[in-house]
């Protein structure tokens, strides 16, 4: 059984980031204004069954990197945005998941990006805004039960 580190980032658009302020929803505290990113993937060597699915940011942790530093580079490398376009809101549980050929443990945050002009990388074809209600319909990939926990219930954790 291989054992994998993974991260996987739920970002929320906040056109207003500031360190110094609690994020405000923009229509109510449910958040029913507030968008999330989800990207559609175009290649996966590994499950090419997720090809044209749906995902939220994320990748492997190298052998001595950490959960922070390989967030942080996905990010940039998969949307393009710059370290001044967004903020580690905070970190989310983390989430683990076996089955007959992988262990995983999986780090989650919670990021707020003040753009939401997003640059592919080849890795995707598409990206949407998503609000909580349309993520739920989505196909999802990898991790897409565990994710919904957060999804499904945003006050617990998306707040």
């Amino acid at each position: 059984m291989q054992k994998l580190n993974l991260v996987k980032a739920i970002v929320r658009y906040n056109p207003s980031i500031n360190p110094s302020e609690k994020f405000r929803y923009g229509n109510g505290k449910d958040g029913s204004s507030t968008r999330y990113l989800l990207l559609q993937k175009a290649i996966d060597a590994y499950f090419p069954e997720n090809i044209g699915k749906w995902e939220c940011i994320g990748g492997i942790i190298k052998p001595k990197g950490t959960s922070i530093e390989t967030i942080t580079r996905k990010i940039t490398e998969e949307t393009g945005l710059k370290k001044e376009k967004f903020q580690i809101t905070k970190q989310l549980p983390t989430l683990r998941m076996t089955d007959k050929d992988y262990d995983s443990h999986c780090d989650v945050y919670l990021i707020d990006v003040s753009s939401m002009n997003v640059i592919l990388s080849p890795e995707h074809s598409d990206y949407n805004w998503s609000k909580i209600e349309d993520i739920k319909i989505r196909p999802l990939v990898l991790y897409a039960n565990l994710l919904l926990e957060f999804f499904n219930n945003p006050e617990k954790y998306l707040i």
